[in-house]
């Protein structure tokens, strides 16, 4: 009796960056080889961008279902706020794109998307409450309990604190890369040290008010910012954490993300798991 080919069917993440986005196959239950491009800026392209690189990771095979992150405010998959993209303000994003896929999208706030990663398979997993912070393009952040993802009405953004009363500054306005760029001219890489030695504090403070909000366990610090090259150092923001008055017995324990690029790719991952419908 002849046999008939069985159809496989793929799933398909991806992190949707200010700067970049990747793409991502789902492979024996983890996040395959990764394809990356910039975003482009403007929406329409940038939705037929993202399909198409979904379809060159299925290969051949066709896809079931796909989930990822945006770097802003979402709502029922609509873009409400999207300060390093604010051309795709209004767009709807996981409808479009899935009318082109043919297939269910899902778009969560990618932030949140690597707070999950970084909980559920990174350097938090094992703890109940993890706070997530990604010091970047813009300030991501998210809180992980009990393996999903805490959020209120919108996702959490406390990137947007004020950090500056007087001069009305949000935190990402002041220590991003964006505003690296801005106040620079450079790649925040070839931004000079003593940059990141001002506003090392600043971070902290934030940071800080951070754990005082939402009083995680771990509380995990990636993005392209923090590293020991020329970014912001781990030891600098632990000794700022020493100079303020905590109510707290001890502050929970920094730890540095594990999954600098891809932490968004397996948060999209834990949210397929997490979800009924894909």
């Amino acid at each position: 009796m002849l046999q008939g080919k069985i159809n496989t069917m793929t799933k398909i993440v991806f992190d949707i960056g200010g700067t970049s986005m990747r793409v991502a196959s789902i492979v024996s239950e983890n996040v395959g080889e990764v394809h990356k491009i910039p975003t482009p800026k403007e929406p329409k392209e940038g939705v037929e961008t993202l399909v198409k690189l979904m379809r060159e990771c299925a290969g051949d095979e066709p896809i079931e279902s796909s989930a990822g992150g945006f770097p802003g405010v979402l709502g029922e998959g609509v873009v409400h706020y999207a300060p390093n993209l604010p051309e795709w303000i209004g767009v709807k994003l996981a409808t479009e794109a899935s009318k082109i896929l043919g297939a269910p999208v899902l778009v969560h706030n990618d932030g949140d998307c690597a707070a999950l990663g970084e909980a559920v398979y990174g350097a938090g997993r094992g703890s109940q409450n993890v706070a997530y912070v990604g010091v970047g393009t813009g300030i991501g952040c998210g809180r992980i309990v009990g393996g999903r993802i805490d959020s209120g009405v919108y996702d959490l953004e406390a990137g947007h604190q004020i950090v500056d009363a007087s001069g009305g500054k949000a935190l990402e306005e002041l220590v991003s890369g964006r505003a690296f760029e801005k106040r620079y001219g450079v790649h925040p890489s070839k931004a000079p040290r003593e940059g990141y030695e001002e506003m090392t504090s600043t971070l902290a403070a934030g940071l800080y008010n951070m754990m005082l909000h939402w009083s995680p366990e771990i509380f995990v610090l990636g993005g392209s910012m923090m590293n020991e090259g020329n970014g912001y150092r781990l030891a600098d923001i632990a000794l700022a954490f020493a100079r303020f008055s905590s109510p707290y017995p001890k502050l929970p324990e920094i730890r540095l993300a594990e999954y600098k690029d891809t932490a968004g790719l397996y948060g999209a991952l834990a949210l397929m798991r997490n979800s009924q419908t894909l």
